[in-house]
């Protein structure tokens, strides 16, 4: 038989079911920051940081090195055991050597009372002051709660709630905010006959979470609560399990943009489908510019009464455009969430959203594989999802094309920006600008944002200064914010078939063509031309307008922004 490692409760190394002496202290931090990562690497700085925090000796790779070959000794196996890999170090283990594995093995085959039985106390007890070991820590007490909760609630489902009352008080105890937890107790002690005491459990976790959180119970719970008092709650089992704790995300709409305008079908439509029309999901597409994010946040600040649990928001893209990953994500939407993989990233946020009714926006999605994680698995909850893409791969969504504004509704909005009287006096010059810029919410907030600064400026002056695909990229730039870069952006993120057609159909005289017009300045033939102009059409970076088809010719159109750039495009000798 080989050496068992145990991290559940204190740190252990048993060789023949006898401990082995892990020598010194600092020797066995590193033995415990090895086995809480097993089979992942941990780094020589992650090490040198939790043994000597900002103070490292000079030699602390070496003396790194010597515990390590120390490690190797005690337990056995050598560089088999601990190897070593890209500037860090891996330790091996099987799911039978090593406690945490065995547990999360027999969890997943719903041995759930065996993983349980394999915990001896906290996680390695007196190493928890090591950031390093405390961080993964959190994550396999996490981890327990969850298994500990789905067991409690097996056995009460099976009738044996008398018998796990003292188990479920006993964490409960150790973990008294913990609302699903706290459903389960108060469970367990009405199948035993015992009310009161269940009453008492919620007044005691309403007090709780009022003075250390500043927060109420849950509405489920909540509702639980009333059950009770009126002599009808389940005695069995609880209604849906509320998150694993409760958590609030910080407020977490943007917001409602005070110059909002027009769009009033399209927020009808959205609000509509999101309360009345039993949707779940609601994809909100369209062009650069086009105020999807605007429209979603405006939405869902008409919506508080109808999500009582919270409306939140996210992006998906960092400062600079990169995407952020999953765990980030989460984080801000759960700021107390423990970090971790993915897979406990996405348990987290499913735990807070099940039994809760909620709205939330997740904003610039460019494909599905970042959305799902995020999608309710459970509960009531609903998600806007805001992208220039269809997102077709997400099913049975509620989708919202929105385009550019009417001319009428883009004059309007530069009238709220600049003021009514200044557009009033000119409106032919204030039209001719506003369709220069698209007519787009973006391109009209961006012109407007110069107008205000140039307000000895005539619109007619400015709209003679907008005229020029290259004039006109220029005007539409308002502090960081520039229609050019975003449009790099976007583009930029094209299949590269499709992005290297932008700058070929910038050659082209007018914003709209045909498909044979495409494939001739494509150099391709229609049926490959079809195919880059759909991807075009799937970013949004093209449409196909509204208008009499002539001898069954489809046209397409380059919107005005686009096309601008397009043909900043195709003036360079090398596209970019």
């Amino acid at each position: 038989m080989g050496p068992r490692f145990g991290i559940l409760g204190s740190l252990r190394v048993l060789e023949n079911d006898r401990p082995v002496d892990l020598g010194s202290r600092k020797q066995q931090i590193v033995l415990a920051a090895l086995l809480c990562h097993a089979n992942s690497l941990v780094s020589f700085d992650s090490l040198v940081e939790a043994l000597w925090d900002d103070a490292p000796p000079r030699t602390a790779r070496k003396n790194i090195q010597v515990y390590v070959s120390a490690l190797r000794r005690l337990v056995g196996g050598g560089a088999e055991r601990i190897s070593f890999r890209n500037g860090g170090y891996v330790f091996h283990a099987t799911p039978a050597e090593l406690d945490s594995l065995g547990f999360e093995q027999q969890a997943r085959a719903g041995a759930l009372a065996d993983a349980l039985a394999l915990w001896h106390g906290p996680v390695l007890d007196g190493f928890r002051g090591v950031p390093l070991i405390e961080a993964a820590a959190h994550r396999l007490e996490q981890r327990f709660l969850a298994v500990f909760e789905d067991w409690a609630e097996r056995e009460i489902a099976a009738g044996g709630g008398a018998k796990v009352i003292e188990h479920v008080s006993e964490v409960a105890q150790r973990h008294p905010l913990r609302e699903r937890l706290r459903m389960t107790q108060m469970t367990a002690l009405c199948q035993a006959g015992r009310r009161s005491e269940a009453l008492a459990v919620y007044d005691e976790l309403r007090q709780s979470l009022a003075r250390e959180l500043g927060l109420s119970p849950s509405p489920a719970l909540a509702g639980f609560y009333q059950s009770l008092l009126r002599e009808q709650g389940p005695a069995a089992s609880p209604p849906a399990a509320p998150p694993a704790r409760r958590t609030v995300p910080p407020s977490l709409l943007p917001w409602d943009l005070p110059t909002f305008t027009g769009r009033a079908a399209a927020t009808g439509q959205l609000a509509d489908a999101l309360t009345s029309g039993g949707n779940r999901l609601a994809v909100v597409t369209g062009p650069l510019g086009a105020g999807k994010t605007a429209i979603a946040v405006h939405v869902a600040h008409r919506l508080g009464d109808h999500f009582p649990d919270g409306r939140v928001f996210v992006r998906l893209r960092g400062e600079d455009g990169s995407p952020r990953p999953l765990e980030d994500v989460v984080s801000r939407l759960l700021p107390t969430a423990p970090p971790g993989s993915p897979s406990e990233a996405r348990r987290a946020w499913q735990l807070w959203l099940a039994g809760r009714r909620a709205l939330v926006i997740v904003d610039d999605a460019r494909r599905e594989s970042e959305v799902r994680p995020l999608l309710p698995e459970a509960g009531d909850s609903a998600v806007i999802v805001t992208a220039r893409s269809r997102l077709a791969g997400l099913d049975a969504a509620y989708r919202l094309w929105i385009s550019s504004f009417a001319v009428n509704e883009a004059v309007g909005l530069l009238g709220r920006l600049i003021g009514a009287e200044r557009v009033t006096a000119d409106r032919p010059s204030a039209e001719l600008i506003v369709t220069a810029a698209g007519s787009l919410p973006l391109g009209v907030r961006l012109v407007a944002e110069r107008l205000a600064l140039l307000h000895h400026v005539p619109l007619r002056e400015y709209a003679a200064r907008m005229a020029g695909t290259r004039a006109l990229l220029d005007e539409l730039t308002a502090g960081d914010v520039a229609i050019r870069a975003r449009l790099a952006e976007a583009i930029g993120e094209l299949p590269e078939p499709a992005h290297r057609a932008v700058p070929r159909l910038g050659m082209l005289p007018e914003p709209v063509f045909t498909l044979k017009q495409a494939a001739a300045v494509l150099g391709a033939d229609e049926d490959t031309a079809v195919r880059v102009l759909e991807s075009l059409l799937e970013a949004s970076i093209i449409t196909v307008p509204r208008v009499e088809r002539l001898a069954h010719t489809v046209r397409y159109e380059i919107p005005v922004l686009p096309y601008a750039y397009a043909r900043e495009m195709a003036a360079r000798a090398t596209p970019i």
